[in-house]
């Protein structure tokens, strides 16, 4: 993954209410990873068949943020 998608994750994740307001809750949920994963396969041209690789990548990078 390249700068564009480093990009596409610091801004979806500061739009986000990602780790505002979660309680004791430590993982992110199924819509924010599915709304990182979309943004991370935008920031890539809308490229088909890295479903999989930008769900892994958004999980990955907010589990980090929530840490």
């Amino acid at each position: 993954m390249g700068r564009e998608s480093d990009i596409a994750i610091e801004h979806a994740i500061a739009l986000s209410d990602v780790g505002k307001n979660t309680g004791r809750r430590l993982y992110p949920t199924h819509d924010e990873i599915a709304q990182l994963a979309f943004g991370l396969y935008e920031s890539r041209g809308r490229e088909e068949g890295h479903e999989l690789e930008d769900w892994l990548r958004a999980e990955q990078e907010l589990v980090r943020h929530y840490a």
